[in-house]
């Protein structure tokens, strides 16, 4: 467990039997599940939300209670090809803040990191719990534009791949982008409510002066849901024009075996025909009778191809 005093504008680091004996002070606290269950005697959360810490992969959401507020959020882990959740909690009190989270996290460290330069950087820089969750939830989305332009990109050369009649199926592709967009879909939507109620403070644990952050905070992640919505929307299109160019590739190969069957089908009607083998057809015994056949069947063949030809069915 980390504890952290607020001091100066500070972060001083102090043990926990410290923190107990001064409650008037401002404090930041970094722990894993299992030290919030085993110091719960001293913090008294509601057990349904120490459960829910120990227990991970809980939907995120924002639970209001009168001392203290409680709230689950999903980070995205974009480092690879896919998105990948990591869950962190948080409580937030009167006079304290706890970020629980199972093993290292690299934006608590870079909020650290970031106050201490802040820090030494103005002596006028202001920095308290509502600010620290805010820097939390901010750093949530910060470098989520560059993400979407990335899938962007990808479904613009998915785009002109299919446009320009490439022999390939894509569908695999535009499942996996579909699928991405529709995962950031389902993390923005629930961090809009949890922004907006903070930003709401219905039990006052937010500072007055971080409101305005938290509605910064909320405008910038409703663009980036829009413009998830938006490129779904360009992916679909992009599905529907490779659907199209399948339709005019099956359209092409039907034309070819119509224009080969309407050919053959005359043919088939002389092999019928001459076929019946009846005792007085004149052609059986006929010298000519199989040169002529054959040519009849060439004139035929020729003749469709020249009708089609002309009327472009070739």
């Amino acid at each position: 467990m980390e504890i952290y005093k607020i001091s100066n504008n500070t972060l001083q680091e102090i043990s926990f039997k410290e923190f107990k004996k001064n409650q008037t002070q401002r404090f930041w606290i970094i722990c894993e599940p299992e030290e919030v269950c085993q110091n719960n005697d001293f913090f008294k959360f509601h057990l349904s939300t120490i459960e829910e810490c120990k227990n991970r992969k809980q939907h995120p959401r924002l639970e209001i209670y009168d001392d203290v507020s409680f709230g689950v959020i999903n980070i995205i882990d974009h480092t690879g090809n896919w998105f990948e959740a990591k869950e962190i909690n948080f409580y937030i009190t009167q006079n304290y803040i706890i970020f629980v989270s199972k093993g290292k996290n690299r934006l608590i460290e870079q909020i650290k990191s970031e106050i201490a330069q802040n820090a030494q950087a103005s002596t006028n820089y202001n920095i308290n719990e509502s600010k620290i969750l805010y820097m939390l939830l901010d750093r949530l989305t910060s470098m989520d534009s560059v993400i979407l332009k990335k899938i962007e990109a990808n479904i613009e050369h998915l785009e002109e791949q299919v446009i320009s009649g490439v022999e390939k199926d894509f569908s695999v592709q535009i499942i996996k982008l579909r699928k991405q967009l529709l995962y950031l879909k389902r993390y923005y939507e629930p961090l809009i409510d949890i922004a907006e109620g903070l930003e709401e403070n219905e039990n006052g644990l937010i500072d007055e002066a971080a409101i305005r952050f938290f509605t910064i905070l909320i405008n910038r992640i409703q663009r980036l849901n829009n413009n998830v919505a938006n490129l779904r929307d360009y992916v679909t299109q992009v599905r529907e024009a490779y659907q199209a160019q399948v339709d005019i590739k099956l359209n092409k190969t039907m034309k070819l075996f119509t224009v080969v069957t309407t050919i053959f089908l005359p043919l088939t009607l002389i092999a019928g025909w001459y076929g019946m083998n009846f005792t007085y057809m004149p052609e059986l015994k006929w010298v000519f009778g199989y040169p002529s056949v054959i040519v009849l069947s060439l004139a035929v063949v020729v003749v469709c191809l020249v009708y089609f030809k002309r009327h472009n069915y070739l």
